[in-house]
């Protein structure tokens, strides 16, 4: 009888655990979305504010321009989304990247300007990169914790996800970086949200 309470105790606890892992991990996300009190530069020099942005389906990045393996490795893949999105006519009236420096201190806009280049991305068509102060960097990425930290060295470490925003703004799922970075998941994923 005892081990009967027993393996009822531990399926119990077992499924907790697992019902406590899956709220931590899908439903925390819920209503995360992008602080409307903040206003960045892109590389352009304008001001872009994230209170007065047109609904439209966004996959968020946070980067660096020296980051040397997940940041370029995403850029690309995103670069291949954008050529995708582009064909199927959707880029730039219903989906757009913002990109987001980590490394404002470090990152000016010409080292932006250059590592879009380096990817073959045009400015102000479809793709934002934006700068701002460290202070409104990490209020952007608090909400998200996406987390950074400048080890004192020419390396940022940092959290390796990026993020798809629905036209709310709000946040409706994380995806790896570099490697991890699926561009069919991805793609489905958008086309199925403006649809």
């Amino acid at each position: 009888m005892r081990k009967t309470y027993y393996a009822l105790f531990a399926t119990i606890l077992a499924m907790g655990i697992g019902l406590g892992i899956m709220y931590l991990e899908f439903w925390r996300d819920t209503g995360i979305k992008l602080p409307e009190d903040v206003t960045m530069e892109s590389v352009s020099g304008e001001n872009y504010s994230f209170q007065d942005m047109e609904p439209k389906v966004r996959l968020v990045e946070f980067f660096y321009a020296k980051c040397p393996d997940v940041c370029p490795l995403t850029t690309q893949r995103m670069m291949h989304l954008k050529k995708q999105f582009e064909e199927d006519g959707i880029f730039h009236d219903e989906v757009e990247f913002i990109s987001i420096t980590i490394d404002p201190e470090n990152d000016t806009k010409q080292d932006l300007t250059d590592y879009m280049r380096r990817h073959g991305i045009k400015q102000n068509e479809g793709w934002i990169f934006l700068r701002g102060s460290l202070e409104d960097t990490e209020k952007v990425a608090e909400p998200f914790r996406f987390l950074f930290n400048d080890n004192g060295t020419d390396f940022i470490t940092h959290t390796s996800f990026s993020y798809l925003l629905n036209e709310d703004n709000q946040l409706v799922e994380k995806f790896p970086m570099g490697e991890g970075f699926n561009k069919e998941e991805i793609s489905n994923r958008i086309i199925g949200m403006i649809d």
